[in-house]
């Protein structure tokens, strides 16, 4: 019974101990399981950063089919004006598969590029695809080899593209990841956004034909009128594709708030398409959120600058302190701005040489200890004094308290406290039965003693 007591005795202190330490302010989250994806390769990116949030098969060579004319429709707004005129060649006409989807248009006939690229991107014109080669690059095959390198200054590793508009060749592949570099790229560009927001089009009658062409987005996350219920207010963009080798593809861009998300589906069926899909953009927007701490033109902090002068530091001028690069990062959605650490590392004075844009410090974002993302800190404006004086920096504190204690992880110390008390009151209850063993082993000879006496 004394033993159980004791027990309870040490809980109590125990748990006394480590509750009036302060707590840590937060607490990593454990994320839910992956979402379900019964496409053989698939991909999800933040549009800004670049990021991988979900990835099944990313990098495996697929065929891509029709979201292969994203590639087109970034080549063409890169290159070429919306006024400029398409002319329809023969090979363009009759250079695609029988039944494969196109708009009719007939050899010598022309459009704009404008009417080109909805026609591209909204009905998923083969002819207009080879139309829009041939305007951009002289001939399908130069296309061809344009799209490719292209491709490559995005950062994709496993593309290669044999024609404008997917249809199938085994030499012509890519990845779900690289898919998701090309269409991040395409949102560099408003006129690809404005398209996208066109859910119906119409050409008209041209120089060979006397009808007006009617388009409409075939991607069922983007058109509310003919796809009610699968319909996503949060999607931008996108892009579907089928052929037989290739299977259904779709890439579907989606933004809610600051967050901007490229869903990249490959080799999937026609039944599970869409809802992979959902599931793995529901996913990223359940689990992440964009930060933005620091614009290009937050001043940071002011550093003077320095120059020598008969043997004294001379203060000539005051310089503003920027990041590089807007501090726009990934973190995990329950992680609240106020409680990222802002780590800035910079000299106390620069050197007169410097000039403006030179790097001369870092800043790093932390959440428990980890860093969420990096950035440099350059001189943004070097303000010139009217009057250069020595510099006189202030005396330290005899006691000054060293800053690497200063800027230490506050909740790392709250940890490491409590483990301390821990051990001291582990090495007290310790201490405390030693002495009552002893006690009850000088009381148990006192009467082994006495009994011997008394025989």
């Amino acid at each position: 019974m004394c033993r159980y007591k004791k027990a309870i005795f040490s809980l109590i202190i125990g748990f006394f101990f480590v509750n009036i330490l302060p707590q840590p302010l937060y607490a990593v989250k454990s994320y839910p399981n992956e979402p379900e994806v019964f496409a053989e390769s698939a991909v999800l990116i933040d549009a800004k950063t670049g990021d991988i949030l979900y990835g099944k098969s990313e990098n495996s060579r697929m065929y891509p089919a029709s979201i292969t004319k994203l590639m087109t429709a970034l080549i063409a707004i890169e290159t070429r004006r919306p006024s400029d005129t398409i002319v329809m060649s023969q090979e363009a006409v009759f250079g695609i598969e029988r039944n494969s989807s196109h708009i009719g248009l007939d050899v010598d006939e022309q459009i704009t590029l404008d009417q080109g690229l909805h026609a591209l991107l909204l009905n998923s014109a083969n002819e207009v695809a080879n139309g829009i080669a041939e305007l951009c690059d002289g001939s399908i095959e130069a296309f061809a080899r344009h799209a490719t390198n292209r491709a490559k200054e995005l950062g994709a590793k496993n593309t290669n593209f044999v024609n404008p508009h997917g249809l199938h060749d085994p030499n012509h592949y890519t990845s779900a990841y690289d898919m998701a570099l090309i269409s991040r790229e395409l949102l560099n560009q408003p006129y690809f956004l404005e398209i996208m927001g066109n859910h119906s089009y119409q050409i008209p009658p041209t120089n060979k034909c006397d009808e007006v062409r009617h388009m409409s987005q075939s991607h069922k996350l983007l058109h509310e009128a003919r796809y009610g219920r699968s319909y996503r207010p949060d999607v931008i963009g996108g892009k579907t594709g089928y052929t037989t080798d290739a299977g259904n593809t779709l890439v579907t861009i989606a933004k809610q708030g600051d967050l901007e998300l490229i869903c990249v589906v490959l080799k999937s069926d026609s039944y599970n398409l869409y809802s992979d899909t959902n599931a793995i953009l529901d996913y990223g927007f359940d689990n992440y959120k964009s930060v933005s701490l620091h614009q290009k033109d937050n001043v940071i902090k002011s550093i003077p600058m320095y120059s020598i002068k008969s043997g004294q530091l001379i203060h000539v001028a005051d310089c503003d302190i920027c990041v590089e690069e807007c501090s726009n990062f990934l973190a995990g959605s329950d992680i609240k701005e106020r409680n990222i650490d802002t780590i800035i590392n910079l000299p106390d004075k620069i050197d007169g040489q410097a000039s403006k844009g030179d790097i001369i410090g870092t800043v790093s974002y932390q959440y428990m200890g980890k860093i969420l993302y990096e950035n440099n800190l350059v001189i943004n404006e070097i303000n010139h004094l009217p009057s250069a004086e020595p510099i006189v920096y202030p005396e330290k504190p005899k006691y000054a308290v060293p800053n690497f204690i200063l800027s230490y992880n506050t909740n790392f110390l709250y940890i490491t406290l409590a483990i301390m008390c821990l051990a001291l009151m582990i090495l007290f209850i310790a201490f405390i039965n030693y002495r009552n063993t002893c006690k009850l082993r000088k009381k148990s000879k006192k009467i082994l003693r006495f009994s011997k006496t008394i025989k």
